[in-house]
């Protein structure tokens, strides 16, 4: 190891020495005044990587380049002014972290005083800058988090008396450290709380426990705010308070939102309606006394209850549809439902539920208003009713006027048409009778003419030439033929007289025994004239498909009426489109009416009237049987024949009457009645009424008749 020694003549030591030096537990290096190596410690060369290196009588500086200017600075200040110096460097240790050196200065001189180089100590004291860096961030840390929270944050001496600066307090209270000196804080807190202050505080420190209480501090504005006090007890080994730690919270916004939620509370208890509050989950969290008062339970018995408890089985849906509503942040006003007192009964409400949130905006729960609206009900199923009554009453008012007021119209013309055509039958019948003994007076002397003819073929000039006149010839032809169409046409008439009388039923005004397939042939005779091809349409054919029926208990007049408003108003469907279409289209379709009868079980009998027309609309379908309700033109009807049809058949035979339509494919409808009456079966229309619909039809066979 000797050749880590270098002795010159002004620097000589013993063995002993060097080896001494050269153990030392420190890295230590004796260094001339130009920088260079005299003599290291082992450590020296082993710490700073160093060890196989011959470095006495090298340069410092060449060793360690990285190192030189401020090492060289230190350096020659320490031989010029004899001081000991510290100078701190950074390196990258070999895990490649940044390690921290201090390389220490002091000069060493000669016998007689003269500075003759510097003894260097080089100590690692990485751990130690780190300690110290790790120590300034938590000083740096801890004042940014006092001056960045809202709390003041305070320490006293054992007694509770301010010995240094507190900037916190200072800031919030505008205190300057003279007042604050002692007691001085305590003149910052509320007047009235003063007294309240220092005997809690003394308490505390008589316990050596836990400072806390809640009093009003002033601001630097001079308003008063309040706080929530906290202050820890700091012992000595003896157990004594050595000082106080404490922390000022400002609770202003609690205070005023806890006197907020009393207030409110006071309102949500003195209010008659029923306010909830609910979890997500349906859960029962608070209920007050118009709860209570409306739905029978106390609060201890429903709190924590789901809410389902409440709800009827009929309604048990209607919960999870409100929650899911709830969930997605949605408020529901003014639902109307019912609900289940503890009783049992059940209650109408209205409820408007709103959503709970946190101060996240979370929804947490639901707060519901449920209002008891059962009398608010009643009263509008009361008005309902009586709105209800007024229309019906209305209706059947307008229905009776207008009935009375075409009645008064029709009544003396149904009179008079009902006597021409009794006056009418008499002369028909005497025509119609005579019709034989006319024949056969004229077939006589027809023979006798043409035995004149056959015995004198010459007559006389005169006869020759009134024969020529009157072409006796065609007359001879034609005259039986004149007398077989007079005949016809006195039998239709005979027809068309028996049809209305038939029709009308005039001496039938009681129930009795008919054969409705003559009542429905009846009607078709006086229909006739719509029924036959006219220039403007074709013919509509009529099917008839009866079954075997039998004698029907009813009232025949009235039943022919309905059967007259079914047909025509199909007549009326089958007529209306060709009203736009071409010659050509009207000639392709053909018009049908198909009448069906039936017998449908033992006591019933069915007519099915079918057309081939458009059909019936929709919203036409809904008020076809209500009273005035028309699609015809003004004038052309009066909206009374189908609702006076449906009466009949439904209220004076105890029937029924259904029609199905799809448009585009025609119309059906469907007239049952029993084959016997029951006694309760009474008439609802007056004579009046069929008199007014026999005068009609008879206009319309006299102007058949005149077609004629």
């Amino acid at each position: 190891m000797s050749q880590n020694y270098f002795f010159n003549s002004d620097f000589q030591r013993d063995d002993l020495y060097c080896s001494f030096l050269e153990n030392l537990p420190i890295a230590a290096a004796i260094l001339d005044c130009e920088m260079k190596y005299l003599l290291t410690s082992q450590r020296w060369l082993s710490e700073l990587g160093l060890e196989g290196q011959d470095i006495i009588g090298r340069s410092h500086l060449e060793v360690f380049r990285q190192f030189c200017e401020p090492l060289t600075q230190a350096y020659q200040y320490c031989l010029m002014a004899a001081v000991e110096l510290c100078v701190e460097e950074q390196f990258q240790q070999a895990d490649g972290l940044t390690g921290w050196r201090q390389w220490t200065l002091r000069p060493w001189c000669s016998s007689t005083r003269v500075v003759n180089g510097v003894m260097l100590v080089a100590e690692d004291v990485t751990d130690r800058k780190q300690a110290e860096l790790a120590l300034r961030h938590s000083e740096e840390r801890y004042r940014f988090l006092i001056t960045a929270i809202s709390q003041i944050i305070w320490d006293t001496k054992a007694e509770g008396e301010f010995i240094n600066e507190q900037p916190g307090w200072s800031a919030f209270t505008g205190q300057s450290f003279e007042e604050l000196k002692g007691w001085g804080w305590l003149n910052a807190v509320h007047p009235d709380d003063q007294l309240h202050t220092a005997k809690v505080w003394s308490q505390a420190v008589t316990s050596r426990t836990l400072y806390k209480l809640e009093h009003r501090l002033r601001r630097h504005d001079g308003e008063y705010c309040h706080m929530s006090v906290r202050g820890v007890p700091i012992l000595n080994p003896e157990g004594n308070i050595r000082e106080w730690i404490g922390v000022h919270t400002d609770i202003t916004e609690y205070k005023q939102a806890q006197e907020a939620m009393f207030c409110l509370a006071a309102i949500v208890e003195s209010s008659d309606d029923a306010i909830i509050s609910k979890t997500l989950d349906g859960v029962i969290v608070s209920w007050n006394r118009g709860a209570e008062a409306l739905f029978g339970y106390q609060a201890q018995e429903v709190i924590g209850q789901p809410m389902a408890m409440l709800v009827p089985s009929d309604r048990i849906n209607e919960e999870p549809q409100i929650l899911k509503k709830l969930r997605q942040g949605e408020r529901v006003d003014h639902f109307e439902t019912v609900r289940q007192r503890k009783d049992g009964t059940l209650i109408d409400l209205s409820l408007t539920i709103s959503p709970v949130k946190d101060s996240t905006g979370k929804i947490i729960g639901a707060s519901k208003i449920a209002r008891d609206i059962s009398a608010r009900k009643e009263a509008q199923e009361a008005l309902r009713q009586k709105a209800t009554d007024l229309e019906t009453a209305l209706l059947e008012l307008k229905r009776t006027q207008t009935q009375l007021v075409q009645n008064e119209k029709m009544s003396s013309l149904g009179q008079l048409v009902a006597g021409v055509a009794h006056e009418i039958n008499n002369p028909v019948n005497f025509i119609y009778a005579n019709f034989k003994p006319a024949n056969e007076y004229i077939q006589h002397l027809l023979g006798l003419l043409q035995l004149y003819q056959q015995h004198y073929p010459s007559p006389a000039p005169e006869i020759q030439g009134k024969s020529e006149e009157i072409d006796l010839e065609f007359l001879l032809e034609d005259l039986p033929k004149l007398l077989r169409s007079m005949e016809v046409g006195a039998d239709r008439i005979k027809k068309i007289v028996l049809s209305l009388r038939n029709f009308s039923r005039m001496d039938e005004a009681e129930m009795k025994a008919v054969n409705i397939h003559e009542g429905i042939d009846s009607t078709l005779i006086i229909l006739q004239n719509r029924l036959k091809t006219k220039h403007d349409h074709p013919g509509i054919e009529v099917i008839k498909d009866y079954g075997n029926l039998p004698l029907v208990e009813c009232y025949a007049g009235q039943l022919n009426q309905v059967f007259m408003n079914i047909i025509s108003n199909a007549i009326d469907a089958l007529e209306e489109p060709h009203q736009s279409c071409r010659l050509q289209e009207i000639e392709q379709k053909t018009s049908e009416i198909r009448i069906c009868t039936a017998m449908l079980g033992s006591d019933h009998v069915q007519i099915r009237i079918v057309d081939n027309g458009p059909g019936i609309p929709e919203f036409v379908q809904k008020r076809l049987c209500d009273p005035f309700f028309t699609t015809k033109p003004v004038g052309k009807g009066t909206g009374l024949g189908m609702s006076i049809s449906y009466q009949i058949v439904t209220e004076k035979h105890g029937g029924s009457l259904r029609y199905h339509s799809i448009p585009g494919q025609g119309a059906e409808f469907v007239i049952e009645i029993p084959i016997r009456q029951s006694k309760c079966c009474l008439p609802m229309l007056g004579d009046k009424t069929v008199n007014k619909t026999i005068s009609e039809t008879t206009l319309m066979v006299l102007s058949d008749f005149s077609d004629q």
